[in-house]
């Protein structure tokens, strides 16, 4: 009897131990991303997601987050057609939040996982993932020199915008019915009092989010400006209707992150009005500029086996949500009197903010109901470890043990898109008339020097993750043609220091 009770306790604490590294697949580590991103190095970092022998990806497309990532990595290096059969896995997988305003399912479910963690469970999506996707799968085809996808794109982008505020609306009753229901009946009477006892330390996983937090800003105010450019600069005399650009700048108006934003904005308008719908020899800088928010865990931990012998560890652990960082913080386009700086149109911080925000309340009373539930079994079992009978060293281990499992089992979800940009800022400019565009950092660093046809409108997409290697730039006349090889750029002169 005893030997089968001792077999029940180590599968117990080797099942939790088990279970505490399955928390899914992700071809790179945060660590090594952060690494490539700190250089720029975004060869590097899309070779990650490829056979080194075939040259074919080799990542998970069964794995949102490894899809999203390996997307953004692709999209990154220039590698247009990988990242958008990468992002078709994705949404694939984020179907819910496409053109519907349904909930996520996962929050409606507050119980799921309550005796383990979000964390060992498939990843979830985000309802501001789905709209960087269509954005980005519009850029995608944009460079690959098909109008006719792109404009499908945009579309489809449009409409997950638009149904992105309502989905949030939606998303924060449906956490504020779950947190009710999760602590109304007897059974969660302890829960209720461990969030009374916790009040104020819980704070600290909210504590650095972007102020002035508001429904608008779901929308990707970057990706609103691109469809108004898309239309303007399109080969469709359809796409030129004044309307739908208007509507356009105007929701990305209330969404812009910055007065510098909606001072682009306003530009751009005015030039659209000017040319009846139409743009003319206009260059669109488009920068993404360092390192999106990322998530860490802090614990609440009470060794209560200091004061009582019935359970050995109680606690809980929770996600924080940590700001991203820049790369130059900005461009200066052009020379002379003419010389422009970009402007920051989206803050990747608000948009995963704003979800952080209103799924924070349900995360913690889920940790909390989770904690209270595994803590009354941990007692239970250590219970009949005492009526065992047992050698007290060992009885002292076992229980050890049980503590140890549970420990195991409190882990927060600290998953997220490892990739993403800290802002994806804009400026509009004439073309030079020298026809070469000068990109600087905000200190007069060198960035590029960039040919630009006469004639056309011209999309320079600028990429910079980090200061210790050379920013990413592309170039793509507008309609869109076929697909142009990246720029080499001017070695930037911060520093040449590598990681």
């Amino acid at each position: 009897m005893r030997g089968k009770f001792l077999v029940r306790i180590g599968g117990v604490c080797l099942g939790a131990a088990l279970l505490a590294g399955c928390a899914g697949t992700r071809t790179v580590s945060q660590e090594s991303a952060a690494d490539y991103l700190a250089q720029s190095d975004y060869r590097a970092y899309a070779g990650q997601y490829l056979n080194p022998l075939t040259g074919e990806p080799s990542y998970d497309p069964k794995s949102l987050l490894d899809s999203l990532e390996a997307g953004k990595a692709f999209n990154d290096a220039g590698m247009w057609a990988l990242s958008r059969d990468a992002f078709d896995a994705a949404a694939s997988q984020l179907n819910w939040k496409e053109d519907t305003v349904d909930t996520p399912a996962e929050v409606a479910n507050l119980l799921g996982t309550t005796l383990t963690s979000d964390a060992f469970g498939a990843y979830q999506g985000k309802i501001h993932q789905g709209v960087l996707i269509d954005y980005y799968q519009a850029i995608n085809h944009l460079m690959l020199g098909s109008e006719a996808d792109a404009r499908v794109d945009f579309n489809r982008l449009q409409v997950r915008q638009g149904n992105a505020e309502t989905q949030l609306k939606a998303y924060a009753k449906t956490v504020d019915k779950t947190v009710k229901d999760g602590l109304r009946d007897d059974q969660s009477a302890g829960a209720r009092e461990s969030l009374g006892e916790v009040g104020p330390k819980i704070a600290d996983g909210i504590k650095d989010l972007p102020s002035g937090l508001v429904r608008s800003k779901i929308r990707l105010s970057a990706g609103d400006v691109m469809s108004a450019v898309f239309r303007a600069t399109s080969s469709a005399q359809s796409d030129k209707r004044q309307n739908l650009a208007r509507d356009m700048l105007k929701s990305a108006n209330a969404a812009s992150a910055t007065r510098g934003g909606n001072a682009v904005i306003a530009y751009l308008g005015r030039e659209l009005k000017r040319g009846k719908g139409a743009l003319d020899n206009k260059v669109i800088i488009v920068y993404e500029d360092g390192i999106g928010p990322s998530l860490t865990e802090f614990r609440l931990d009470l060794p209560l086996f200091i004061v009582t012998g019935k359970v050995t560890y109680t606690g809980i652990a929770l996600p924080q949500f940590v700001p991203g960082s820049p790369a130059f913080g900005g461009l200066m386009v052009g020379a002379g009197k003419t010389q422009q700086e970009t402007a920051t149109l989206t803050d990747l911080n608000e948009l995963a903010g704003l979800e952080f925000d209103t799924a924070y309340k349900g995360v913690v009373a889920k940790a909390v109901i989770s904690t209270t539930i595994k803590t009354a079994a941990q007692a239970v079992v250590n219970h009949q470890i005492d009526r065992q009978n047992m050698n007290p060293l060992i009885g002292t281990l076992l229980k050890l043990g049980t503590g140890a499992a549970q420990f195991a089992l409190t882990k927060a979800d600290t998953r997220a898109w490892a990739n993403l940009p800290n802002t994806i800022q804009m400026v509009v400019v004439d073309r030079p008339a020298t026809g070469r565009l000068l990109l600087a950092g905000p200190l007069g660093q060198p960035v590029a020097d960039v040919p630009i046809e006469p004639g056309v409108n011209t999309l320079v997409l600028v990429k910079a993750s980090g200061t210790l290697g050379q920013p990413a730039v592309y170039v793509q006349p507008l309609p869109a043609q076929d697909a142009v090889p990246p720029l080499k750029a001017a070695p930037p002169a911060i520093t040449t220091k590598k990681v």
